[in-house]
């Protein structure tokens, strides 16, 4: 009953994702609890994605530290004791600009996506994207670490995040009656 009261008020809160913006979540997108409301809002921020990101296991001395889930726009942040607050930011969108990234081979997880990888400066402070792109959206890592942080906790970082099919939660939402999450793999989207 709990879980049909959640999704059904996230699906009222997202008739239109128009309506929806700047909405902020404690709630930790972790791959194994799909059945959580802030998946919808997440696949419903961009539609046409095929894929949701979402975290698979924190490495030691990692946390979750928010998210935002607007129109568009689909993102979250973890922590680091050793790389800072907000040492990494996971964004979902429609494309990414990969300008000047070079293209590098997907990690067994990441199958079905192209990678990129634009590093923008190792000293003081480590900085780099990596951009998944997928059918119908991209991923972007944006890896912000304090000053003398280790560039290998990029590492950490990735190990820990994961992909989501978003078919996944489309049969979530399907499982209470009435319900229907709309885009790529679900009817399309009204409005």
């Amino acid at each position: 009953m709990i879980r049909w009261v959640r999704v059904t008020l996230a699906a009222i809160l997202c008739v239109s994702i128009a309506g929806c913006t700047g909405i902020g979540s404690r709630t930790i997108l972790l791959c194994t609890k799909t059945d959580d409301s802030v998946f919808v809002l997440l696949a419903q921020s961009v539609p046409s994605a095929t894929q949701l990101p979402c975290i698979a296991e924190f490495p030691s001395g990692w946390s979750y530290g928010g998210s935002d889930i607007s129109s568009g726009l689909g993102r979250f942040w973890l922590d680091s004791d050793r790389g800072g607050f907000h040492a990494v930011e996971v964004s979902l969108r429609r494309s990414c600009d990969t300008t000047d990234a070079v293209e590098e081979r997907p990690a067994s997880d990441e199958s079905g996506t192209r990678v990129f990888v634009r590093p923008d400066s190792l000293e003081p402070a480590f900085r780099a994207e990596r951009f998944l792109l997928f059918e119908g959206g991209c991923i972007d890592y944006a890896f912000r670490f304090a000053a003398g942080a280790q560039s290998t906790l990029a590492i950490e970082a990735i190990e820990a995040l994961s992909l989501l099919p978003r078919a996944t939660i489309v049969r979530e939402v399907a499982r209470d009656p009435g319900l229907t999450l709309c885009g790529a793999g679900a009817p399309t989207c009204a409005g």
